[in-house]
């Protein structure tokens, strides 16, 4: 379904960061291809340094504004800036389901197929602000040790332990946890580890300017691959790792031991059975492997 170019087009993002920055391929490759799409969400608003190229609108100033709407899953306000009232959700479509193993490379085909684009790239155009400097910091390894789903969230001795194993290799492991969380996490200071709260753009610069980054399956592997540093993500299962893996600069994944027969048993009993120390030596592999990791900006 080709759309004229000089139509109004409109992407909802969804409010999940790694769902949004995957969302942005799409919109990435609408611009390419002379299209002006009008994104909206909340990831659009606060990375907007971060994608200067992109129109972000808000949905109070758009009223029925746009022939079409597109979105990746439905959203209660996606409805209210079409002026059908209807919106066009790529997770109807079946391209959005298979036969690609990852998500990004769904998106793309969607581009190609769907709406038959011609020059169509993986990136979601990212691009670094004036004033960051890519791996100022090549020794700190930026922690995340939380994320929207608490299932997925590895334990908080663990990832403690796994703060002290980096300081003995001369590294420096720094928590990054968002503001709602500080107050949960404000007590591991006081151990001596480092601490912060930030909001989503100063997020994106104090990943920039480290050299490392490991965290929970969440957006902000995402926005740290995408960035083009180095990404450790910890995973509870395979099968997700296929599907929502960070998918743009240089990572690994850890997985747990695979000693239990049944998806659901590995989903209860992951944290147990993923240790330290492979945790340690998935990031061991990470350094091996971009020893001299240069970002994409230089």
């Amino acid at each position: 379904m080709k759309i004229q170019t000089n139509s109004s087009v409109a992407v909802v993002l969804p409010p999940p960061i790694g769902d949004s920055l995957i969302g942005m391929v799409l919109v990435n490759n609408l611009v390419r291809n002379g299209y002006q799409p009008v994104v909206f969400g909340w990831v659009a608003e606060q990375l907007a340094d971060w994608f200067p190229w992109v129109r972000v609108g808000r949905f109070t100033d758009h009223a029925g504004a746009f022939e079409t709407v597109i979105e990746l899953r439905p959203t209660k306000k996606g409805p209210t800036i079409a002026r059908s009232g209807r919106t066009l959700c790529l997770a109807d479509l079946p391209a959005y389901h298979g036969p690609k193993h990852h998500m990004v490379d769904r998106i793309v085909d969607i581009a190609c197929h769907t709406f038959e684009l011609q020059d169509v790239t993986r990136s979601n155009g990212l691009t670094l602000p004036p004033g960051v400097v890519p791996g100022g910091a090549a020794n700190r390894v930026v922690i995340h040790p939380t994320g929207s789903h608490p299932e997925k969230m590895w334990s908080r001795g663990k990832f403690l332990a796994l703060a002290r194993s980096l300081e003995r290799l001369g590294l420096r492991p720094s928590f990054l946890v968002a503001p709602n969380e500080f107050e949960a996490w404000r007590g591991i200071a006081a151990q001596g580890h480092e601490v912060n709260a930030l909001d989503l753009g100063d997020v994106a610069k104090w990943i920039a300017e480290s050299g490392w980054f490991i965290g929970n399956d969440s957006g902000l592997g995402h926005l740290a691959s995408s960035i083009g540093v180095p990404t450790l993500t910890l995973f509870m299962r395979r099968g997700l790792a296929r599907s929502w893996r960070p998918g743009w600069g240089p990572g690994e994944i850890v997985l747990p031991l695979n000693v239990v027969p049944s998806g659901k048993l590995k989903e209860r009993l992951w944290k147990q059975l993923l240790s330290v120390r492979r945790v340690m030596s998935g990031f061991q592999a990470l350094r091996k492997s971009n020893s001299t990791a240069l970002y994409r900006w230089l």
